[in-house]
């Protein structure tokens, strides 16, 4: 699978140093390390054999599916405000005749964002008072509307609210009718358990919100059976976990 800049196809990545040249972190410092999410996440996709061991586990649940391309670190516009969501990587497949849209989010540790809704919408109204033309509160009040207005809504990550709505549309932009959401871990001695923990708690309580309760949890290396319901538009959206335990 070739792995490209961006949209366009004009520039492929196929080495480490060409990601970071051409898809760098936002913290280069923190993030480009051993053993961090960022640069482990360049060091697999950069991988042929990696890559096939991937589209394996991806092939449990759809048999026949084969990468066509990869874009690391690009945005995927849900809203009509600006900053659009920014994909780890976005996977481009096919199933037979059938178009897959794969976002990948890579983890070691890291949470799924600093804020949880609750946080975030405080913050947004705090910004407003200081800078009226601030549109984060909208932002956040039209992804509470797609939500449905429910009050659980509030204890999400909001990183994970605009995730599945990026994705989503996405897929309605480019007629996909199915999309994965694969959480993408790198467990190492330089991970620490408890925020491990955290963000299982985090995203199975995201799980049980976007399937109306049907599941409760993703373990390692699982991929649940489609969600089809109001939050996915009517999309087939598989959500899965990915681990790897690095020396």
């Amino acid at each position: 699978m070739k792995i490209y800049k961006n949209r366009q196809k004009t520039t492929e990545i196929c080495t480490v140093d060409e990601w970071f040249k051409n898809c760098p972190p936002a913290n280069q410092k923190k993030q480009w390390v051993d053993k961090r999410s960022a640069l482990e996440m360049a060091k697999f996709w950069t991988n042929s054999q990696k890559q096939s061991d991937f589209q394996s586990f991806l092939q449990k649940v759809k048999k026949d599916m084969t990468f066509d391309y990869a874009l690391p670190e690009i945005a995927t516009k849900f809203d009509n405000y600006r900053n659009p969501r920014k994909n780890d990587l976005c996977l481009y497949a096919s199933d037979n005749k059938e178009k897959i849209f794969v976002s990948i989010e890579g983890k070691a540790d890291e949470p799924f964002g600093n804020n949880y809704v609750y946080t975030e919408w405080i913050e947004s109204l705090l910004e407003k008072r200081v800078k009226s033309e601030s549109k984060k509160m909208d932002r956040i009040i039209e992804l509470y509307n797609r939500f449905d207005n429910k009050a659980e809504f509030l204890e999400l990550r909001y990183q994970l609210t605009y995730w599945l709505a990026g994705a989503i549309e996405e897929a309605i932009r480019n007629k996909i009718k199915t999309v994965f959401l694969i959480v993408q871990e790198f467990h190492s001695n330089k991970t620490i358990n408890q925020k491990i923990t955290l963000n299982e708690s985090d995203f199975d309580f995201f799980v049980r919100f976007i399937s109306n309760g049907r599941y409760e949890k993703v373990s390692k290396n699982e991929i649940l059976e489609p969600i089809k319901n109001q939050y996915t538009k009517g999309i087939d959206l598989y959500v899965g976990k990915y681990t790897i335990d690095l020396l």
